[in-house]
């Protein structure tokens, strides 16, 4: 009798630990075929992200009790035409997210490897969400013009981030993530910013920064450049006619005197076709303080649902790259200062699990 006492004693604890804790695997696969052309190359491609980037994670989550719980979160990309890992590849590592938490009706804190927030600022006012190779506002990233400037970054190892409730209108959302250099300058790879903003639909505002220094702890320099940039975005949605607007504003600057400050204007639109189709619309311009040189980009796409799971896209991509400018999108190659546009036409396909 003790012992089928004991035996049942344990087999309800272990039934109490699978209710308060889960594990889930979740993952999405996308590749589109595409004919690309920049200049006088022109190319057939196989590639992956047309709609997202491809990836394979693992979450969980722990109740402790008394409104409080801890997570984490493991998130590998990879290519699905090769099979090799991404960020940076070939190899299969951790590298777009790996975090450890808790959340308390107070907010959350994580711990690791993450989006910035200002990566968050962007992507709510990005009618392609901005992990997609076809989003304009991609032209976040690049420094044609800027030599010397630290590129934007979405993601930030060595993080430690607050955030507010979800349930909250008002939000917040703040981190630092260490260089953890020793010598000659401690704040050498130093990245910190945030956001602050409001989101009740149909609105979505909000304003962001960030901020890093330049070198590592790998190659730390005596006195490390700032690169800052700073966003404000917002979008609002009209379900009464299947529309949703969105529009950004991005500047960068660096503290050395020699780099320019550059401009980026970001506007879209989705427009529910059907229930299960949408039409998207998005366009950046980005200029360059005291240059001639400049870019013009936009993407036509559309998106049928096949499921909730699945969905079928096509997307027409333009590049116009002004007065010997050399930025590029998509993963398409461009020859330094050669003023060649870039034009991508693609269909794909998406499924999440």
């Amino acid at each position: 009798m003790k012992k089928t006492a004991t035996a049942a004693l344990a087999l309800a604890a272990c039934a109490l630990a699978s209710a308060q804790s889960t594990v889930s695997v979740y993952g999405t696969l996308d590749l589109y075929v595409a004919h690309a052309r920049s200049g006088p190359a022109s190319s057939t491609r196989l590639e992956d992200g047309g709609q997202t980037a491809s990836r394979i994670g693992f979450r969980g989550t722990e109740d402790l009790g008394g409104g409080l719980g801890a997570h984490f979160t493991l998130e590998s990309g990879f290519a699905p035409d090769t099979g090799n890992g991404t960020l940076p590849g070939p190899a299969m590592s951790f590298s777009r997210q790996s975090f450890v938490g808790f959340s308390a009706p107070w907010g959350q804190i994580d711990a690791g490897r993450m989006y910035t927030p200002m990566f968050y600022a962007l992507f709510k006012a990005d009618p392609y969400g901005l992990n997609s190779v076809f989003s304009p506002i991609n032209l976040v990233a690049a420094t044609d013009a800027q030599p010397g400037l630290t590129p934007f970054a979405a993601r930030a190892s060595n993080m430690v981030r607050y955030r507010t409730p979800a349930s909250m209108a008002f939000f917040a959302d703040l981190a630092y993530a260490p260089g953890e250099s020793s010598a000659p300058s401690h704040q050498s790879g130093n990245v910190y910013g945030g956001n602050i903003g409001w989101a009740r639909k149909p609105y979505y505002i909000a304003y962001a920064f960030q901020r890093a220094r330049s070198g590592s702890a790998a190659a730390p320099v005596a006195s490390p450049a700032t690169t800052t940039y700073q966003a404000l975005t917002g979008s609002y949605e009209l379900p009464s006619i299947g529309l949703q607007l969105y529009a950004s504003y991005v500047r960068n600057a660096s503290s050395l005197p020699h780099v320019p400050t550059a401009k980026l204007v970001n506007l879209g639109a989705t427009y529910n076709v059907t229930p299960a189709s949408n039409l998207i619309f998005g366009a950046t311009q980005r200029k360059v303080a005291e240059s001639e040189r400049s870019q013009l980009a936009w993407t036509l796409g559309y998106d049928y649902y096949l499921s909730k799971r699945t969905v079928v896209y096509a997307r027409w991509l333009r590049l116009l790259n002004r007065h010997g400018a050399s930025a590029s999108l998509a993963t398409i190659p461009v020859i330094a200062n050669s003023g060649n546009d870039v034009r991508v036409l693609a269909t794909g396909i998406r499924h999440n699990f």
